[in-house]
């Protein structure tokens, strides 16, 4: 009932939060005071990171400074998409490789990580970079991935679009804009029921299939292992979750992802459409899963790139690691935008999922949107052609 009660409140300051673009850094102080209150709970000598880019620094210092107020110990740590294009396509390659264990270690001792977009044009920063450099950054990060689960950092994303993403995903700004604080607005406490209804389903069931009338069609075994909602909050219970992803939200909030046995994966998967860079469209992909593992993979357009992509990778890149259901009712699902988050969408992710509780410890993955999924729990129908059913 406490956790209950914390969404709720959750839900309640949302109402009086961001609105508007006009209004939008009015309203910075009160979404900041949500944060550091009821998202994370910063508590009195908590060491807190703020996180983020040049166009987020108005939240950024209004939440740091509610969060030295609240009694932490603030560190503003701030990233520019000229530094992360650098690395991406300028520092020599022999470097890309070594291993940020110093920032490991320090992670060790931070107790809250609020995180805000690093860059305003993500597609800027890695267009024409080649696969082999962005693997090399990614398999060298992974050393802090494999630390996370054993620390004690809570996480919190605060996620606000920018007008690179309105024009990469094909949506006016004003409405992606719109779209999104709808969604930081949303119903956190039906968000917490459902939720919580499909974790208890998750808990004891046997088999689930995914389906959709494109051509997917794939069952697999949750296996027991427990299902993580993400309702914009990380409650007490949360926060000392030994699995690293019951310790992490965002807002805007809603899912529920669970790592399933890896090797139960039985079927095959169709996927409308994804990208595999910021330029490059994975279309029609399809694929069949054998004891889990992708086979046969094929794409109508953009395969060529998600070959490339996987090739740097070694281990179980490839076979079944996650699935993740959207809850959030004001998240619209288009063409080109299908946020996680958005309550009836589905994502079944193959690679690393230790993070989940998982068995794949190795970097790489790639994620598969499936539209208009219909979901069955032990013959319990949950989400049908891309809504929730329950």
């Amino acid at each position: 009932m406490k956790e209950r009660n914390f969404v709720l409140s959750l839900a309640l300051v949302c109402l009086f939060s961001i609105c508007t673009s006009s209004a939008q850094e009015n309203r910075f102080p009160a979404l900041a005071k949500q944060i550091v209150t009821t998202s994370v709970k910063v508590k009195p000598g908590d060491v807190v990171v703020v996180y983020g880019g040049k166009h987020t620094i108005p939240l950024m210092e209004d939440v740091a400074i509610e969060a030295a107020k609240a009694g932490g110990m603030v560190q503003m740590l701030l990233n520019t998409d000229r530094f992360a294009r650098a690395v991406n396509a300028d520092v020599p390659e022999q470097y890309l490789s070594q291993q940020p264990k110093y920032l490991a270690d320090w992670i060790n001792d931070v107790d809250v990580w609020i995180g805000l977009p690093d860059t305003e044009d993500s597609s800027a920063t890695v267009a024409g970079v080649p696969e082999r450099r962005l693997t090399a950054i990614d398999k060298a990060g992974e050393v802090i991935t494999s630390s996370l689960n054993n620390g004690k950092v809570r996480l919190l994303f605060v996620n606000f679009p920018s007008k690179a993403d309105a024009e990469l995903f094909n949506i006016p700004f004003a409405d992606l804009e719109t779209m999104h604080w709808n969604a930081v607005n949303a119903d956190y406490q039906r968000i917490w029921d459902q939720g919580n209804a499909l974790k208890q389903m998750l808990a004891t069931a046997k088999r689930v299939r995914i389906a959709s009338a494109k051509g997917t069609d794939l069952t697999f075994s949750p296996g027991g292992r427990e299902a993580i909602v993400d309702a914009g909050i990380v409650t007490e219970e949360k926060s000392k979750a030994k699995v690293f992803l019951n310790r992490a939200v965002a807002l805007p909030g809603g899912t529920v992802s669970f790592a399933p046995l890896e090797t139960s994966g039985m079927g095959k998967v169709f996927s409308v459409r994804e990208r595999c860079r910021p330029s490059v469209q994975l279309l029609d992909a399809a694929f069949d899963v054998q004891n889990g593992k992708i086979t046969n993979f094929h794409a109508r357009s953009g395969g060529d790139c998600y070959e490339r992509m996987m090739a740097g990778y070694t281990g179980p890149k490839d076979v079944l690691g996650s699935v993740t259901i959207g809850l959030n009712p004001a998240m619209k699902v288009s063409e080109d935008y299908r946020p996680e988050a958005a309550a009836g969408m589905v994502w079944i992710f193959f690679g690393n999922n230790e993070l989940l509780g998982g068995n794949n410890k190795e970097a790489g993955g790639f994620s598969f949107p499936v539209t208009e999924a219909t979901v069955q729990i032990d013959g319990k129908t949950v989400v049908r052609d891309g809504k929730l059913a329950f």
